[in-house]
């Protein structure tokens, strides 16, 4: 069945979006519209999406697959095999959690969480905030088919909307673990980032822990990613961004020849946008909301955000937006006056894919020298 009820709320499967529909895995409480029995939401590899009645009042959706078994018990055995104790279905009764594996580093506490199907949004926060409550970090294993071409990687649906400056990726048949550093999604499905690839025997526990790592990265093969964007034109670009479309030509631009400013690597995924049209966005609310002195907090552009462009305003928004606004005063678009941004001078506006293509190996320059300082 492809209906079912939620909180008295209809879910319909045939009205939703796939990120809408990736976003029920991990929520109960379904029922049926029929009869208002219980009912578990199913979204496999080999049919679509869809709600079933649970057999003999057993949900079978929620069993622990093989794979996640085996990915638990071999990341417990190479904990073990480096000296570092650790525990296998750990309970923690004070947040009523089971970890998959529990170790400690540095007296530190730490979870593994190994994760292989789809969870939702809600579900995901909660058990990270539920650790934190007792001080343990939790570090995410994601399990799944990644695919790679040129420097863009395909995630599998459990890994989407989850970059927040490093992911994790096992894979059962090389038995190897795959860290994306501070990955940028294009798309909902599809990362730029650093990657380090180490089989379980070549890892360190180390290797897990962010020991601080800075909040930008950059790679002069960031130019190839935006320039293969620019020749597709608003290829990403579906109903939601007709009013930016327009936007941007009021202003002098089209995305084919978006101004050198947008399409910088930002980590994280917030704006669950590719970076391209979202910071088409922050660059047009500037423009059309501020002039050339007005001094204003991010907070404030945000709000124009949500209004103009109807951007879900949450706190990982507004961390990601302020990221992009460190960028634009690298590029001198904006200065940082203590908290306040400060509107410096309009972006230029080139004609011309070559003359676009030329500032950004310049702007690539002067970011370079800047880092090296």
């Amino acid at each position: 069945m492809r209906q079912a009820m939620l909180e008295n709320v209809l879910v319909d499967l045939d009205t939703m979006t796939r990120p809408e529909i990736m976003r029920l895995a991990g929520r109960q409480n379904f029922s049926c519209v029929k009869c208002q029995k219980p009912v578990i939401f199913k979204n496999g590899m080999r049919k679509r999406a869809h709600f079933a009645h649970e057999k003999n009042g057993v949900n079978t959706g929620r069993a622990e697959s093989a794979a996640h078994i085996l990915v638990k018990h071999s990341l417990a055995q190479w904990l073990m095999r480096q000296g570092r104790p650790s525990v296998v279905e750990r309970r923690f009764p004070e947040i009523d959690r089971i970890a998959d594996v529990y170790f400690e580093f540095k007296n530190r506490p730490y979870v593994l969480e190994i994760q292989k199907s789809p969870i939702s949004d809600t579900e995901y926060r909660q058990r990270i905030d539920d650790y934190q409550k007792i001080n343990v970090t939790v570090l995410w294993i994601f399990v799944g088919e990644v695919t790679k071409k040129e420097n863009i990687y395909h995630l599998p649906p459990v890994m989407l909307g989850r970059g927040s400056g490093r992911l994790f990726h096992f894979c059962i048949r090389t038995a190897k673990l795959t860290i994306f550093e501070q990955p940028v999604f294009l798309t909902n499905s599809k990362i730029y980032a650093q990657v380090v690839s180490k089989s379980l025997g070549n890892l360190q526990v180390r290797d897990l822990i962010n020991l601080g790592r800075r909040a930008i990265f950059f790679e002069t093969s960031w130019l190839n990613v935006k320039h293969s964007f620019r020749a597709r034109g608003w290829y990403y670009a579906g109903k939601s961004e007709r009013k930016l479309i327009e936007q941007c030509l009021l202003h002098g631009f089209n995305l084919s020849l978006l101004p050198t400013e947008i399409g910088w690597p930002v980590a994280g995924d917030a704006m669950r946008k590719p970076l391209f049209i979202w910071q088409s966005y922050v660059l047009v609310t500037i423009l059309k909301h501020f002039t050339i002195g007005n001094k204003f907090l991010p907070g404030y552009l945000t709000t124009f955000l949500e209004k103009d462009f109807k951007v879900p305003v949450t706190d990982d928004t507004k961390r990601q937006v302020e990221n992009y606004l460190e960028w634009l005063v690298m590029f001198g678009i904006l200065a940082k006056r203590g908290r306040l941004f400060e509107y410096k001078k309009p972006p230029k506006i080139s004609t011309m894919m070559e003359e676009n293509r030329n500032c950004d190996e310049r702007f690539v320059n002067a970011v370079e020298k800047m880092w090296k300082r």
